[in-house]
């Protein structure tokens, strides 16, 4: 599904800049091979990504997880793994490191 497709779907609250940091959670990025995606299952945001992940969390597409520095890591959920792409395989192995 494409990037404006997907916004279309969650509406307003999640921004293409929001999929886009899902999507690195999961390493759903363009200069990785799409067999490899969910080959990973974290986000240590700055403080300027923390909005994004809060409105990810909301939406039920991240949750948060341990400490990190001054904030914590974050992580897809079933839900935010369909959303930045990935297939059940690659869920799968995102959700089950």
């Amino acid at each position: 599904m494409k990037r404006e497709q997907m916004s279309a779907i969650l509406g307003d609250t999640i921004s293409p800049d929001d999929l886009d940091n899902l999507r690195h959670m999961v390493g759903a990025l363009s200069h990785i091979p799409k067999s490899q995606w969910g080959f990973r299952n974290h986000f240590a945001p700055s403080q300027a990504d923390l909005p994004s992940m809060e409105r990810l969390e909301i939406a039920g597409l991240a949750q948060k997880g341990r400490p990190y520095e001054e904030t914590h890591y974050y992580h897809a959920t079933e839900a935010g793994c369909v959303a930045a792409g990935l297939n059940k395989r690659q869920t799968e192995k995102a959700l089950n490191p």
